[in-house]
């Protein structure tokens, strides 16, 4: 079987999302999630693909693992969720998100290629991410 490991799965194995289409694997990491549809994966591929490409700039960074830190991909992706939910429900400021694909297939839905979705639709939405600390400041 393929490995199509979730572009989402570091915000799911954090807790604040959830996606009905995938399933937790553990690994020597630890928690990841795996796609259980192979005709999903390439669509929420693409939104990743298309939020960093969008958003790393605007937020100073690169998209580069070994430069960029974890916090910043995972603002990226619960922003762009956020965002993307927002278009739907402007009064929708929760930073979780209960399963990821109906808001990712409304979105595909709505502007076809993910390149035609307009980033006022998901950086405003990012740039205000605030992340949980996991431990109280001192």
């Amino acid at each position: 079987m393929v490995d199509m490991k979730c572009p989402f799965s570091t915000v799911q194995a954090s807790g604040v999302c959830q996606c009905g289409q995938a399933r937790e694997v553990i690994r020597r990491g630890g928690s990841e999630y795996d796609c259980t549809q192979s005709d999903y994966w390439p669509v929420c591929q693409s939104l990743v693909t298309h939020l960093n490409a969008t958003a790393l700039p605007v937020l100073g960074h690169v998209d580069d693992l070994t430069l960029t830190p974890k916090s910043v991909y995972d603002r990226v992706l619960l922003g762009g969720l956020q965002g993307l939910r927002q278009t739907v429900d402007p009064q929708d400021d929760a930073l979780e998100t209960s399963d990821i694909w109906p808001v990712i297939d409304n979105a595909k839905t709505r502007v076809g290629s993910f390149d035609s979705l307009p980033s006022a639709d998901f950086l405003p939405a990012i740039q205000a991410c605030k992340l949980r600390r996991r431990r109280p400041a001192k």
